[in-house]
């Protein structure tokens, strides 16, 4: 692999920030000519995937000339393997189990590894493969086994942290890494933030690998793959190196040759190469909904490709087209309809009538599109997909259009459909009714779900409320006006539940 045989072994071939490798270097250094009294051995490097942080580690220390002893996974022992093997005396160690025995050994006695010669401050400890937490339990031991490695180590020792984005889940996994950056932070470990990797320092590497390979690849490849990889330099090596294994598989064209040339529509959504640029659903919808278009001036030469009425003509949008962000979003088409139909009114002006019902009638088709979905078509996967596709087009692209005159920019909240809940009642209520059939006559239990919401519910009903009313009168000497009008209530809420049905 190119990212192993081109890997940097010196600061100069670093893709890195000049500041944040120096400040790393400085820490390094420090630590290395005498004990900071009163300060942490441990130095927290996070960022993003790819973005040189174990390598900036391992290249700095080369150039002081002291040794890396990084920690490593031992093989774990499968638990089929321990249930098994019980009678041997293999004993089962989870992960988290393994790196708590070794930072205990560490902490008490240093390293005591027989590969290590010489005075202990000539040796760096990196922690790159930190065990995987899942539950609560698992992560507050991690976090007090890292804690007393902060407090207490006295060998200069880096850990390095992956940051990942944020998403609608908000896993437990994203939020345990945040909380355990900020409390090494706060007991007393160092912290450097590394920055995605610069468009134009990836440019210089991948050029410099294909100048060592001596593979031809053009200007415009390279900043292609540069700008795909989102700022990570090992995501970048390895589509040059896919790209070069069959680079007359697919032409890779220029972002101004892609949007002249309609033919490559595919490439445009889906490239051979790069990151997965996922977005939120809650991102997605902002983008439809706040509906962010040029100013007229950048249209202007653009104004007169097509002849269209005034009514039709639409700024450009300061987006990707609606597809690709559909894509990204991997949202199904109903919940997305869904999510429009409930929140697009918050973002329409209140004079424009007109563009209320143009999106309402987008939005209707795409209702139309799903209902078919009900049918002999769901069984077909291929064209289920074309049409939950189509949906969601329609949808997107109709809140776009339809909302010729948006509202200024401000905060939303994003509220939940409606909908749902009423679908929610509908199934309960549904369930209720089937259970009461099972309760009647045989000469009843045969009649649709129709005739026994609209005839046989409201009958049920009513009778009991009359059943009622004559047991009160005979019991009661007087009758209070109050009571009348309660009977009326009930009356007038059993109505309202026939309109449910």
């Amino acid at each position: 692999m190119w990212i192993d045989k081109h890997k940097p072994h010196f600061l100069e071939e670093l893709a890195v920030q000049k500041k944040k490798v120096e400040e790393v270097k400085t820490w390094f250094e420090e630590r290395q000519k005498a004990a900071m009294d009163g300060l942490s051995n441990v130095l927290l490097v996070a960022g993003p995937s790819g973005v040189g942080k174990t390598a900036t580690i391992h290249a700095i220390a080369s150039n002081l000339g002291v040794k890396i002893w990084e920690w490593t996974t031992p093989t774990p022992t499968v638990w089929p393997e321990h249930l098994h093997n019980s009678n041997s005396g293999l004993k089962y160690m989870s992960k988290l189990d393994e790196f708590e025995v070794f930072v205990e050994r560490v902490r008490k006695y240093g390293l005591t590894s027989p590969t290590l010669k010489g005075s202990q401050a000539s040796v760096i400890l990196l922690v790159d493969d930190l065990p995987v937490v899942n539950v609560r339990a698992a992560y507050g031991r991690l976090q007090r086994c890292l804690t007393l490695l902060v407090q207490l180590v006295r060998i200069p020792t880096a850990i390095v942290i992956t940051n990942y984005d944020k998403d609608d889940s908000a896993d437990f996994s994203t939020r345990c890494w945040e909380e355990l950056l900020l409390s090494l932070h706060s007991a007393g470990a160092c912290k450097v933030n590394f920055n995605p990797v610069t468009v134009n320092s990836i440019k210089k590497t991948l050029t410099a690998i294909c100048r060592k390979e001596q593979c031809e690849v053009g200007a415009d490849s390279i900043d292609l793959i540069a700008k795909a990889s989102g700022g990570d330099i090992r995501q970048a090596i390895n589509s040059l190196q896919y790209l070069c294994l069959k680079p007359h598989r697919r032409p890779i064209l220029s972002s101004k040759e892609r949007l002249d040339n309609a033919s490559c529509l595919d490439d445009v959504f889906c490239l051979p190469f790069g990151k997965d640029e996922n977005l939120s659903l809650f991102h997605a919808l902002g983008k439809f909904l706040h509906n962010k278009r040029e100013s007229e001036h950048t249209i202007a030469s653009d104004r007169d490709t097509f002849l269209l009425k005034e009514k039709f003509v639409r700024f450009p949008l300061k987006m990707d087209a609606p597809e690709i962000i559909l894509c990204q979003a991997h949202g199904q088409a109903t919940t997305l309809s869904d999510f429009l139909h409930e929140n697009v009114l918050d973002f329409l002006s209140e004079d424009a009538i007109d563009d209320a019902w143009l999106v309402a009638s987008y939005l209707s088709d795409a209702d139309f599109l799903l209902s078919s979905l009900g049918g002999h078509l769901s069984r077909d996967f291929g064209a289920e997909n074309i049409i939950q596709s189509a949906a969601a087009s329609v949808a997107a692209r109709g809140v776009l259009f339809g909302n010729a005159h948006p509202v200024p920019s401000r905060w939303h909240a994003i509220r939940r459909p409606k909908l749902w809940e009423v679908e929610q009642s509908s199934r309960r209520n549904k369930r209720q009714m089937f259970n009461q059939r099972d309760a009647l006559p045989n000469s009843l239990t045969t009649y649709s779900q129709i005739v026994m919401a609209t005839e046989f519910r409201p009958s049920l009903k009513w009778l009991g409320c009359r059943a009622s009313e004559s047991f009160q009168a005979d019991d009661m000497v007087e009758e209070d006006s109050d009571s009348t009008c309660l009977h009326e209530d009930k009356l007038d809420s059993s109505d309202d539940e026939i309109e449910d049905w």
